[in-house]
């Protein structure tokens, strides 16, 4: 926080010096490939220098890609998102209408279906109260694999509307865990021999889109799967608020792949990591187009099937919507839920529940299923390593203890989720939540306790 904090304070400088530049400066190359600076001048020129002086900037609450601050202009409050990278460079950077933090809760009015009689009951009790009593929280389904057993706790409600609690069979959406799903398909792939993890992309996308590529690097698949592909987090002209009638963001895969064809690596590949939404939406969209079948499919026919998981899919069904938790925003509003277009489902389009998230946790370990097992332990392989971390396909690795443990996080307009897995101790958390509120430290807080020797 002091590092965003010292970040905060030029912000407010060089807004108020109208610097455009300096302010440019700040901001890391992720940001730079999305918004060009002609494109920041115009934004900055127009909607906030017209706002006066910013007098002042306070923090207020963090998020999962960003700290909150209030930012007091001559004129108006708005609410101000920055992120910082690994290099201290500004990734995430966004300013909004001011919400002001919603009061804290009556923890006595939080229902939940715990029933506090073991010792897991009540550690469990007492690291999801330091979530749901939280400002801004709503629902919370909890699932826990230990000593082959599955236990599920659940806490608030899954509908503001309804009030009621949400189950183990409770939709919620997954977001970025579902690129643990996309990097199985492909090891799938690569154990049909349909693919390697070190072929370029290109090889397998239209001949129109020139060669991704710096210094001679091509971008390969395992580029793609551990976000060190030196592509930009979205395609620079993605916009989610653009839906169809069916609620679909309109984004085909035409206009996904004209964004390939002009986009321009700033690095070689192979050697950062920087999260890239885009990324595994290309290895979802040419798994996609080598199978001939919708993400939805192939999640079905290499993973959900296999394992037994019947409520995990992309699109919410007519019969779903009795189990299908609400997600609110940050302002405590309904968020009315999307389909993402095809071409980006692999980044983050799935659903699920906290029972199929612990039939899927469990393969991590060992699934009867030969094919499916053998591509999920290649996921697991080591493919980035840095100072801080390390990553497999799309999975992420932490220190615990004397040991690493693996997780996956996810954040769609309401929903959060954290999935923590640990294969040689044979346990698991899954958190699925309908707020804007992340869970990471709830997760990795659970996993800790349950390992423990």
């Amino acid at each position: 926080m002091q590092r965003t904090d010292s970040i905060a304070v030029l912000v407010k400088q060089y807004l108020n010096a109208k610097d455009v530049d300096r302010l440019y400066d700040l901001t890391a190359s992720s940001f730079r490939s999305a918004i060009t600076k002609d494109n920041f001048r115009n934004v900055t020129e127009k909607n906030l220098f017209p706002l006066g002086e910013l007098k002042e900037l306070t923090y207020e609450r963090s998020t999962q890609n960003a700290l909150i601050y209030k930012a007091e202009f001559a004129s108006v409050p708005l609410t101000v998102g920055i992120g910082l990278e690994a290099d201290d460079k500004v990734g995430a950077f966004f300013f909004q209408s001011y919400v002001a933090p919603a009061k804290p809760k009556d923890i006595t009015k939080i229902a939940s279906n715990n029933p506090l009689k073991t010792e897991l009951d009540k550690e469990v009790d007492s690291i999801a109260m330091t979530y749901i009593s939280t400002a801004g929280t709503v629902g919370m389904s909890i699932g826990v694999l230990k000593d082959g057993k599955e236990y599920f706790y659940d806490y608030g409600e899954a509908s503001k509307t309804l009030h009621e609690i949400p189950d183990a069979n409770t939709i919620f959406e997954l977001g970025s865990i579902t690129k643990t799903f996309t990097a199985t398909i492909v090891a799938c792939a690569i154990g049909e021999k349909k693919i390697k993890l070190d072929d370029p992309v290109n090889k397998y996308l239209p001949d129109s889109i020139p060669p991704l590529q710096f210094n001679n690097r091509m971008v390969t698949f395992k580029d793609l799967l551990n976000h060190t592909a030196a592509f930009p987090r979205m395609p620079s002209d993605y916009q989610d608020e653009k839906m169809d009638e069916n609620g679909i963001t309109i984004y085909p895969v035409d206009k996904f792949f004209s964004f390939l064809k002009n986009l321009k690596l700033t690095r070689e590949p192979g050697l950062k990591h920087e999260y890239s939404n885009a990324g595994f939406s290309l290895a979802s969209t040419i798994m996609q187009r080598m199978y001939n079948m919708s993400y939805e499919e192939l999640v079905n026919k290499f993973i959900a099937q296999p394992l037994g998981m019947r409520d995990t899919r992309v699109w919410i069904r007519p019969q779903d919507s009795a189990h299908y938790a609400k997600g609110y925003r940050e302002d405590g509003s309904l968020h009315f839920y999307r389909n993402l277009p095809p071409f980006y489902q692999g980044a983050g389009g799935l659903r699920s529940t906290a029972s199929d998230m612990l039939k899927y946790a469990a393969a991590q370990w060992g699934t009867s299923d030969k094919k499916l097992n053998k591509a999920i332990r290649l996921t697991h392989d080591t493919t980035f390593r840095d100072n801080k971390f390390s990553l497999g396909m799309a999975w992420i690795y932490v220190k615990n203890g004397d040991r690493q443990m693996m997780f996956h996080n996810g954040a769609t307009g309401g929903f959060r989720s954290y999935l923590g897995v640990d294969p040689e101790k044979k346990v698991a958390v899954i958190i699925l939540v309908n707020a804007a509120v992340g869970v990471d430290q709830q997760g990795s807080t659970m996993m800790r306790y349950l390992t423990k020797d």
